[in-house]
């Protein structure tokens, strides 16, 4: 008889501790060692890989996600879902001698018959009705930073990225993006249809394309019944919205009937806590919500029965933390939102600042430091904000006494304490507060404003990149467990916990018994 293995000896501690310096292909080939090893790291194994997933709209993906939520741990596990826009290019060569003749032998349909017959929404519906833990369901259109554990270099794809073996091109050559126009609908119902209440939806874009009008229509006729509940639970809203129909041509942000399907979206979630609506820049849609949110509520309550243009402003009287990112808009309307809520945090990133009348500012005075000096002035002293934050803020640059209409200019803020300071290299693009003890937002706002002034000239409509801010905003100075453009440029998809995230490049394996060999099992549910 073998005598047992040292291994068996050692403390359930020292077994994580050597897992934790594995990369993911070792940390399998190390759990199934044994049954007792297998046994000792699960429950850590399940927190890092089975807590946050991302998926894609294909046959493969989709039914990973089922087999998680038809696992009894798993399930209960898994409080994440995120749905990506990454879709197999099936007309690219490698997939033309591999891919498709793969997808044939596994008997799986391809995207377009999956979207058209309906079977992608039964699949989402199916696994959402058994996720009982669900509180956030995102849509993305970026791979994010991989498990710590695998290196710096490491990406986070969607599950089945590397399903046929032959999606490895790292710029993702061999893999087309769906539009998230459409997406956000299909999740968004499907989640109704499982009578799923997730408390977040989270929508972080960083290409071309975006969120739509059209994608939010869902809020009025057909859907509403079944979507209701679904909106009326969301506590933390996310967005990143177009004015274009196909949510990246030109903008009709003029057009009340295109405004009208967010606002009526947003009419039905009254629970919110935490709002982000990331825009456009120079696209006028984000500045007609921007006044319709600024509008005081009315006093006899406005029911929705059908589509109109006609949409009464919003209460939200719970709401507690605003982003809004890449918005353009004028001084007097942004004052008019930031007033109107009750807020303990306020997020303004790349947010370009006009005066509402051009005649009323003098050639040298900011509409930023006039918009912070008036802020200042109309808070209450009771006010709960322990939270502001600024960057990459833009604003019309004047030259001489005509209006600012082809230039644009970047707004800098002197150093603290030193208001005068007028050099560049002691500038700051970002400022934040914080509330603390002695502090006052106040004093603060009109700190800011006196420290405020702008420079570098560019054609009206140029942007100005920043090199470390790649994503549109800056995590550290923003919600740690936030990302995406406009608000959170932190890379990373996560709530700062780089081992609940991450998803490796290995070929997707058949879930071949996995429910019935524990100590086997789950392998290919983490290999892609």
């Amino acid at each position: 008889m073998a005598a047992p293995s040292p291994m068996l000896e050692l403390p359930p501690e020292l077994l994580t501790r050597v897992s934790d310096h594995l990369t993911t292909v070792e940390l399998g080939h190390f759990r199934r060692t044994c049954k007792h090893v297998e046994t000792v790291l699960f429950d850590n194994f399940a927190k890092e890989f089975f807590t946050k997933r991302q998926f894609m709209i294909e046959q493969p993906s989709l039914q990973a996600l089922i087999d998680i939520s038809n696992h009894p741990t798993l399930s209960e596990r898994l409080t994440e879902v995120i749905i990506s826009t990454d879709a197999f290019d099936h007309s690219s060569t490698p997939w033309g001698r591999k891919g498709q003749r793969v997808f044939l032998e596994a008997g799986y349909v391809t995207r377009e018959l999956l979207l058209h017959t309906g079977q992608a929404r039964d699949m989402l519906v199916e696994a959402f009705s058994k996720l009982p833990n669900l509180r956030t369901v995102g849509l993305r259109d970026y791979p994010g930073k991989g498990r710590r554990r695998d290196g710096e270099t490491a990406r986070w794809r969607s599950w089945g990225w590397n399903w046929s073996g032959e999606n490895t091109d790292e710029n993702g050559v061999y893999c087309v993006g769906l539009s998230p126009a459409l997406i956000l609908p299909l999740v968004i119902y499907s989640l109704g249809l499982a009578r799923a209440k997730p408390s977040n939806v989270e929508v972080f874009l960083r290409n071309h394309l975006k969120l739509s009008p059209a994608s939010f229509s869902v809020g009025d006729g057909y859907m509403l019944p079944t979507i209701g509940p679904v909106l009326a639970g969301l506590q933390t809203l996310m967005l990143h919205v177009s004015g274009s129909e196909d949510g990246g041509g030109f903008p009709q942000g003029y057009d009340a009937w295109t405004q009208a399907p967010l606002k009526c979206f947003l009419q039905h979630t009254e629970a919110l806590e935490t709002l982000r609506l990331n825009f456009e820049q120079h696209d006028l849609f984000g500045d007609a919500i921007s006044k319709w949110l600024g509008e005081p509520v009315p006093n006899a309550p406005h029911i929705i029965e059908r589509p109109t243009i006609d949409v009464s402003p919003l209460s939200l009287s719970k709401l507690r933390n605003l982003d809004l990112g890449m918005l353009h808009t004028d001084s007097t309307t942004l004052i008019k939102v930031v007033a109107k809520f009750d807020l303990i945090s306020i997020n303004l990133w790349k947010v370009y600042l006009r005066f509402k009348d051009l005649d009323e500012s003098t050639d040298d005075t900011s509409p930023w430091a006039s918009f912070l000096e008036i802020l200042a002035d109309i808070l209450q002293s009771s006010t709960r904000l322990q939270r502001f934050s600024i960057g990459y803020a833009r604003q019309p640059a004047r030259r001489g006494a005509g209006p600012p209409n082809h230039f644009d200019e970047n707004v800098l803020f002197a150093p603290s304490g030193d208001p005068g300071d007028r050099r560049q290299a002691n500038a700051e693009d970002r400022v934040s507060y914080r509330a603390e003890y002695g502090s006052n937002v106040k004093q603060w706002l009109k700190d800011v404003a006196a420290r405020t002034w702008a420079i570098r000239h560019v054609p009206f409509g140029t942007r100005i990149d920043h090199e470390e801010d790649s994503e549109d905003a800056d995590e550290d100075e923003g919600d740690e467990e936030d990302d995406g453009e406009g608000i959170d440029e932190g890379e990373g998809d996560d709530d700062g916990d780089d081992d609940e995230i991450g998803d490796d490049d290995g070929e997707y394996d058949e879930p071949e018994n996995y429910l019935e060999k524990p100590w086997e099992v789950h392998d290919h549910l983490f290999s892609d």
